[in-house]
């Protein structure tokens, strides 16, 4: 199960580095003043993912696979939604 743990890390620093490569990551077209934010119109359940798109910059799709990838994992995924989905303020 470490080979999955490893496999999504090479995963999420090989998007972060392709994001900056590709120029999404330059200060001038990060905003400053983000917030992370429930997006509940583009959310599919509460908007979560989504939100985390928003703040992040990185396409919501890439954001869905993330989280079910985490939930195969022991169903951490699913503990970790709904813990965002109750701390994250309605934008």
């Amino acid at each position: 199960m470490i080979w999955l743990i490893r496999a999504g890390a090479y995963l999420f620093s090989g998007l972060t580095v392709w994001q900056f490569v590709q120029g999404a990551g330059t200060p001038e077209s990060v905003g400053i003043h983000h917030q992370l934010a429930l997006d509940q119109q583009h959310g599919m359940v509460f908007g979560v993912c989504a939100g985390f798109s928003v703040y992040t910059g990185l396409d919501v799709t890439l954001i869905r696979l993330a989280w079910a990838l985490s939930v195969l994992y022991r169903g951490a995924g699913i503990v970790l939604y709904i813990l965002a989905f109750l701390i994250m303020p309605v934008s």
